[in-house]
């Protein structure tokens, strides 16, 4: 595996995913993203399988633009169901075609048995095929 889009999804784990229930409220998944300062929350079942994501997105559009009360309003009611995951072996290549096709910023990791390992975000994906930037070089830049 010399190439960065070899690389198996679950080398690209940097933290682990923050996982909540479908009772559980708009407002506590917000307080939990801004504490952690991530863009999503996983949504899990009882065995640990992914059934819905909350994300900066679903608060703008499902809860904010509809002048919902995040202190009322369940995680259930607002998530994206079902969400696209990607099993932890598969290449990193997969999971930047899956991320730039549906436009998404974060991609569930899931085992052979579908339980949530870990969540990938669209700057984790594409590291390893940029590496790091060096921020002094782009101010020089321009």
């Amino acid at each position: 595996m010399s190439h960065a889009e070899d690389l198996p999804v679950v080398s690209l784990i940097t933290k682990s995913p923050v996982v909540m229930k479908e009772d559980n409220t708009v407002y506590e998944a917000v307080k939990k993203m801004a504490e952690e300062n991530i863009g999503s929350v996983i949504i899990v079942d009882e065995e640990f399988k992914p059934i819905g994501i909350f994300t900066e997105r679903d608060l703008l559009r499902r809860v904010c633009a509809s002048d919902l009360d995040p202190k009322k309003v369940r995680l259930g009611d607002v998530m994206t169901r079902d969400p696209i995951t990607i099993k932890e072996s598969e290449p990193a290549r997969r999971a930047l075609e899956i991320m730039l096709h549906f436009g998404f910023r974060h991609l569930p990791v899931v085992d052979e048995n579908g339980k949530l390992v870990g969540i990938i975000s669209i700057k984790d994906v594409s590291r390893p095929f940029v590496g790091n930037v060096d921020v002094e070089e782009l101010h020089a830049a321009g």
